[in-house]
């Protein structure tokens, strides 16, 4: 029997125990899978499978390449996640999903994500002619959400939609309406809907990088010191996960004038 761990941040479960488990899976290979906790349901597909309360902090550099790491060379079946959570959710209009976070970076206050100014306005300008799915953990009441050794913080963006931008649907109200999803799944289900993404840096944007389509990174360049990430940029090896066209901006003129070539209906 094949063993399959991930004890890394959530990027690696994303970009190599999914695929890897998959390859097995589709192939009739038995194994048998050691996940972090909270993680069940992200790994759907998975019959075997243990819960461990394990994480380890060393990530490999050799994932942040622009071409990809050696690890996606065999062994490695990305799951069609988007076929097959297609049609949990439906909606009348084109859907647009935002994925943003809001945490300490490295024990630092952080920076890469969509503040309020360009949520405001992502928001205003295209809710009319699309239904917007905005996905961002809380520090509480996020079913089954695995919290790293990043600490989530407190942002107004929910209180942002709220009173501004009611037509805006969330990921908490996604997970309320459907209670047999939970934060991962719900995550799978609004990406299944659309082919308009737009994702911070990190493990968001692997995730979205599973549901084709066009994918914008928003990645300011604050990667751990010293350390060069090419990963979140444009045309990267994540586009090998479901085939998406990756742009990525630096700033929020950019996303701006990316958005506005890429949604016009």
């Amino acid at each position: 029997m094949k063993l399959v761990k991930e004890f890394n941040e959530f990027t690696w479960d994303m970009v190599r125990a999914l695929p890897l488990c998959y390859y097995y899976h589709f192939n009739k290979i038995d194994y048998q899978l050691e996940h972090k906790p909270n993680l069940s349901n992200l790994y759907y597909f998975v019959k075997n499978k243990k819960e461990v309360n394990k994480f380890n902090e060393i990530n490999p550099d050799e994932t942040y390449t622009q071409k990809g790491p050696r690890f996606i060379k065999e062994n490695w079946l990305p799951p069609p996640i988007k076929k097959d959570f297609e049609g949990v959710l439906n909606f009348k209009k084109p859907t647009l999903i935002v994925n943003n976070k809001y945490a300490k970076e490295w024990n630092r206050p952080p920076k890469n994500f969509l503040n309020i100014e360009i949520l405001d306005y992502i928001f205003s300008q295209y809710k009319d002619k699309y239904q917007i799915l905005y996905i961002r953990p809380l520090d509480i009441n996020s079913k089954d959400y695995y919290v790293d050794q990043n600490q989530i913080l407190k942002f107004n963006d929910y209180e942002l939609i709220k009173e501004k931008h009611s037509e805006v649907t969330t990921v908490y109200d996604i997970i309320d309406s459907h209670t047999d999803l939970n934060f991962n799944t719900a995550q799978f289900a609004i990406h299944a809907t659309s082919n308009k993404h737009i994702s911070v840096s990190g493990g968001n944007a692997c995730l979205a990088s599973y549901f084709g389509g066009d994918l914008i990174i928003y990645d300011v360049g604050t990667q751990h010191p010293g350390k060069s990430r090419p990963i979140w940029k444009s045309d990267s090896w994540l586009k090998k996960l479901s085939g998406s066209k990756i742009v990525s901006v630096d700033s929020n003129e950019k996303l701006k004038e990316v958005l506005n070539q890429k949604l016009k209906l």
